[in-house]
């Protein structure tokens, strides 16, 4: 299928011609070729890390993701050159490491050399943990079809089916994620036939979050399991809302795992849960941080991160006592989406890859002052390009109606207020901005590179304020947090910051679906972009492969018309929406379907409000290709530059 959009109006090939330089200015690398940095792993005895680094030669280059061991010395040995590996694990020795493969598990040496590969798996191995004798690792193994996280884009692992021709079919049977232990001098063997998100030793026996079935809807309902080495199952525990990220302690007396409301897999933000043999278990305080991961460093010792706010924040908790010591915190953040633990290494001191507005993705060891030492750097002439292209990042505060305290991120452009402002919801709802490197995100950068200021507000629901915050939105998709970012953007008017005439809106996901709402609230907004967007929750429930998302975040029944369903819905009050709105769509999201942004577009255009879709037939949850990604912001900033210019 081809976009439906057409932007026939004067001066769009020179905004596209304009973002496409920008956008090839801003992939050039410098040393190395490294263009990103993430999962760092410190080694337990030596001056040595090793990093997943995105590599990048030239701008028009695919990029590539390779392990890669970084020294004292700044020496980097690339890890099985010339192959894609990611997710580096140390053995308790130190003797080896672990690598993730296309279609394989890989141990190497501390030259980076292979010593071992995994028997033949049947599927795509997407986490590797030692156990504490360092003779087994546990795999989780996704099969063919195996559902992605809209996290990092929906789809299916490795396609459908080798067949192009074969239907998809429901109920979802196939694609399952499979527990599978490796025993190095020997074979492997599957454990259970539970599907497996995600897994741990606990001793000889492994601590997993599990489903009876498979699809990525199943995640919003898993369970955490204690399975044992004959493969016997037994309950460890139910949550109310989600869990992840479970861990065992290496003298097999604890086991762990986050719990909280969650939106997506892979974007849990929540308490610690902590459980023994005996006792019940039992959340575990770790000094207002909301855990995003942790790790077991000793017997009875957590290493956390997480949000505290804005802030970043790693601490050590003592589960028996709850002492906790704080290794370091800043507006500085990690990873992506939220804050990824890195490690501490032999001194114990923390290793991270840190990045804020102005600075890229950096590997850092932290000292015993807070300093940092950097140990690697992903800066380069696209770096320099992005810095030179865009203005300041700041925090800023302001209360709710109701006076509740709210933070969030301003972007400004060079030169002088009052300014053209986008508001940028962030997706979810259980999500958070960070002070991140702005790079990372495109269409944000574009358009202060262009002129427009841009705000990111953390309303509630969003990660990093505790569980009673998060869970405020609840039963309240579209309700008190719309109010909270109409009072930021208020708070920015009444500050000169912003000029009240011109103000759009642009969302992704959740943010999309506020990109459709908000504007049949208000009159305010010029114009909207909404990617990927939820348009109409009862279609959305009847297609998308998250069901249970909107059965945990909307009350009422979906087949009530005076439910949420029907009175939180874009669709059913389009009537109230005189925004221009760009809708975009992804033909292989699975989570919101490109059906959503399509039904949405046809009532409006038939209003005479001017609005615009574009389908893209390669990508899924958001759009990720170069080159995609190139037209998509190229279309932003000419739908907000035809409704509310930079110059007036």
């Amino acid at each position: 299928m081809t976009s439906v959009t057409t932007f026939e109006e004067p001066g769009y090939a020179a905004v596209e011609a304009w973002v496409s330089d920008l956008h090839r200015s801003f992939r050039r690398t410098g040393p190395h070729d490294i263009a990103d940095i993430a999962q760092a792993a410190p080694h337990p005895r030596r001056d040595l890390v090793a990093i997943t680094a995105t590599l990048r030669g030239e701008p028009d280059d695919e990029p590539r993701r390779q392990v890669v061991l970084v020294d004292a010395a700044g020496t980097l040995r690339p890890v099985l050159p010339g192959a894609s590996t990611t997710s580096p694990v140390w053995s308790p020795t130190g003797d080896r490491l672990c690598v993730l493969a296309a279609e394989a598990v890989v141990l190497v040496d501390l030259d980076g050399a292979e010593i071992a590969r995994s028997p033949e798996l049947g599927g795509t191995p997407e986490l590797a943990r030692w156990a504490a004798d360092g003779r087994r690792l546990a795999l989780v193994v996704a099969e063919s079809g195996a559902h992605v996280s809209d996290v990092w884009g929906s789809g299916t692992v490795g396609g459908a089916a080798t067949e192009t021709w074969r239907p998809m079919v429901l109920p979802h049977s196939g694609g399952r994620r499979r527990l599978v232990v490796w025993e190095i001098s020997g074979g492997t063997r599957a454990l259970t036939t539970l599907n497996t998100w995600e897994v741990d030793w606990l001793g000889n026996d492994l601590v997993a979050v599990v489903s009876d079935c498979a699809g990525e809807g199943a995640w919003y309902d898993a369970r955490l399991v204690r399975v044992s080495p004959s493969g016997e199952v037994s309950e460890l525990h139910e949550e109310r809302f989600q869990l992840a990220r479970p861990t065992g302690s290496p003298d097999g007396r604890h086991w762990s795992a986050l719990t909280g409301i969650a939106s997506d897999r892979d974007l849990l933000a929540g308490a610690l849960l902590v459980g023994r043999d005996g006792h019940p278990a039992a959340v575990v305080p770790t000094a207002e941080v909301h855990v995003t991961e942790h790790r077991w460093v000793a017997p009875g010792t957590a290493l956390v991160i997480g949000h505290r706010g804005l802030d970043t924040v790693v601490g050590t908790v003592t589960v028996e006592s709850g002492a906790w010591t704080e290794l370091w915190s800043g507006t500085a953040t990690t990873a992506r989406y939220q804050p990824e633990l890195g490690g501490l290494d032999h001194a114990g001191r923390p290793v991270l890859v840190l990045e804020q507005h102005d600075m890229p993705p950096t590997l850092v060891r932290i000292g015993a002052a807070g300093e940092r030492e950097v140990l690697l750097s992903s800066a380069g002439p696209g770096t320099e390009s992005v810095r030179a292209a865009v203005g300041t990042t700041r925090a800023v505060t302001w209360s709710a109606p109701d006076g509740l305290h709210l933070q969030g991120l301003l972007d400004l452009p060079r030169g002088d207020a009052p300014y053209p402002l986008v508001v940028h919801p962030h997706g979810g709802p259980v999500g958070a901005y960070q002070d991140g490197w702005i790079g990372r995100d495109l269409h944000t950068t574009t358009l202060v590179a262009r002129g427009y200021a841009v705000f990111r507000p953390n309303p509630r629901g969003s990660a990093g304020r505790g569980a009673v915050f998060a869970e405020a939105v609840l039963g309240d998709m579209g309700g008190a947090d719309v109010q909270d970012i109409e009072s930021g953007i208020d708070q920015l008017v009444t500050d000169g910051v912003v000029d009240p005439e011109r103000v759009g809106i642009l969302g992704q996901s959740y943010g999309a679906f506020l990109a459709c709402w908000m504007p049949c609230l208000s009159d305010r907004y010029r114009a909207s972009v909404s990617r990927s967007p939820c348009t109409d929750w009862v279609s959305f429930h009847l297609t998308t492969n998250i069901a249970p998302f909107d059965d945990l975040f909307l009350s009422g029944d979906l087949w009530d018309p005076e439910s949420q369903y029907w009175t939180r819905n874009p669709l059913m009050h389009h009537a109230a929406n005189r925004t221009p709105t760009l809708l975009t769509a992804g033909v292989q999201d699975l989570a919101t379907p490109a059906n959503q942004a399509q039904q949405m577009y046809r009532p409006l255009a038939e209003r005479h409000v001017p609005a615009a879709f574009a389908l893209y037939p390669e990508e899924g949850h958001g759009v990720e290709a170069p080159l995609a990604l190139t037209d998509v912001c190229a279309r932003t900033v000419a739908w907000f530059e035809r409704f509310m210019p930079v110059t007036p």
